[in-house]
């Protein structure tokens, strides 16, 4: 029965694990804050099973609240391809606006919603927002979700582009019209500077760093159309990390009478019983705390589909940190990685190194003896690194990736970037921050060249350099996560959202 005070929030976003897990804390922190709320969130099969998993993080003490008010509803029973429309949404959307019963496909449960009082849409979900537009009267505000940085938003997604994808294509566009359209969202990869406040310069070549199939990216061309035209944003970022960035983004979308909620971080820590099952990793890392001490090992991975087609910079790098007597715990759970034989021999004869397809992240995160955390830099590793105080030495491979190297080492001074390991025709391109420097200083971009800047690396992290790094690291870490304090940004941009959308 349907509480005559609820209040429901409806959220959305397209299949990719990455858009959804940060709003998993967000929705705890609401409903926290909030009994009279609950939030349904329109998923997939294969979304439906982590957010399982994802949820199982909560304190036992709040988890079965938070649980009877938090509906994830699988609404496809099957996996999409995330660049194609999710065609069942429009259909569930309209039975439960209208009050009808609705099923999640996973569970065969039911489900009758009084109809939501906000929306929080994906801006790349396009379908949709057009969807609930139609289908409210644009009665319903909706809030884009911005799973992703102010830098990003505003290199990326803030400049509207000529359309060249209509209405019905992007809410009922199948793989069989779209995909053969692609090659025509091919961004074109210029040497233009590509910068905005509070983010560093780069080449436009630069955000290309590793050798990849250039495929038609249909999130550039749907996301511009619609972040400018909803009532606002809620953005997984803060003035602690995205600073003038973030700003300019308030800034610029004052302008068209709309609110940027930073909201971040969004991380849900994993309680200590978590670890229990995952006890090889936990084992190891003991041991080499035992031998080696606090902070004293290196964890290796570059997120769970990226693996480069010419691997060989990526075991120089590995071969190094053993060499140099410094524990590594690699996980590569990318199903494109294949290990050579030498590779697998390397770390089955060694008794510092610890290789698994799979690895407990945040177990091995927040551990004692874990100390720097080699990744691709995507914005939920970033997030959980800072969560436990875990500095990055990053090896980027696209998206936001090298945005977020370059703001991390160049505006907070908290990490280390690795540049030799660069690939293909833009990645081994000269660098911004090398326009300037002599012929016999530019990066050479050889296997010999990333074995020679890892071994630079491993001694400042033992040095002065690696000391300042960390600390620096620490401190915009706390910052960051002092936005949930009491009064802290991130808890008094909820409390607006919630007090502007949904007290009334």
């Amino acid at each position: 029965m349907t509480i005559p005070t609820q209040k429901h929030i409806l959220f959305h976003c397209v299949p990719a694990w990455g858009h959804f897990k940060p709003f998993f804390p967000l929705a705890v922190q609401i409903l926290r804050s909030r009994p009279n709320i609950v939030i349904s969130i329109f998923c997939c099969a294969d979304i439906y099973s982590k957010s399982l998993d994802e949820l199982d993080k909560l304190p036992s003490g709040d988890r079965e609240d938070i649980k009877a008010r938090l509906h994830v509803i699988d609404i496809s029973g099957v996996i999409i391809n995330p660049l194609m429309p999710i065609l069942e949404f429009e259909p569930v959307f309209k039975a439960m606006y209208r009050g009808e019963p609705i099923k999640c496909l996973a569970t065969g449960k039911e489900y009758t919603l009084a109809p939501p009082t906000v929306a929080i849409i994906d801006p790349f979900a396009g379908y949709a927002i057009e969807a609930i537009h139609e289908t409210t009267e644009n009665k319903l505000p909706i809030l884009i979700w911005a799973s992703f940085t102010a830098g990003e938003a505003l290199i990326e997604f803030s400049e509207p582009r000529a359309p060249r994808l209509d209405v019905r294509l992007i809410r009922y566009g199948t793989e069989e019209e779209l995909m053969p359209m692609m090659h025509q969202f091919v961004k074109e990869i210029t040497e233009r500077v590509v910068s905005a406040p509070g983010v560093p310069a780069l080449y436009e070549y630069e955000l290309y760093p590793q050798e990849i199939p250039l495929v038609g990216n249909i999130f550039l061309e749907i996301a511009p159309r619609y972040m400018t035209t909803c009532n606002g944003m809620i953005i997984a970022s803060s003035s602690a990390y995205d600073g003038e960035a973030l700003h300019a983004l308030e800034k610029r979308y004052g302008t068209m009478g709309q609110v940027v909620y930073p909201v971040g971080p969004l991380s849900l820590p994993e309680p200590p019983s978590k670890k229990k099952g995952k006890q090889e990793v936990v084992k190891f890392l003991d041991k080499m705390q035992s031998r080696c001490g606090e902070r004293s090992v290196i964890y290796m991975s570059l997120g769970t589909f990226f693996w480069p087609s010419n691997p060989e910079k990526v075991w120089a790098v590995m071969e190094e940190i053993l060499a140099s007597g410094t524990p590594l715990v690699w996980a590569h759970p990318s199903p494109l990685c294949q290990v050579p034989e030498d590779i697998q021999k390397m770390f089955q004869n060694s008794e510092i190194a610890l290789e698994t397809q799979w690895a407990p992240q945040e177990a091995i995160l927040s551990h004692s003896a874990t100390g720097w955390f080699i990744s691709h830099g995507g914005w939920n590793s970033t997030q959980e690194a800072m969560l436990y105080r875990v500095p990055q030495i990053f090896y980027p491979q696209g998206v936001d990736q090298p945005q977020n190297a370059a703001k991390v080492q160049f505006i907070h001074k908290s990490g280390f970037e690795l540049i030799e390991v660069r690939t293909g025709e833009y990645g081994t391109r000269v660098p911004y921050r090398f326009k300037d420097a002599d012929r016999k200083d530019l990066p050479t971009f050889t296997v010999e060249a990333v074995r020679r800047e890892i071994r630079d690396i491993l001694k400042k992290l033992k040095g002065e350099e690696g000391s300042m790094v960390r600390k620096n690291f620490e401190k915009m870490s706390k910052e960051f996560y002092g936005g949930w304090d009491e009064g802290g940004e991130a808890r008094e941009s909820l409390n607006a959202f919630l007090k502007k959308f949904v007290d009334f």
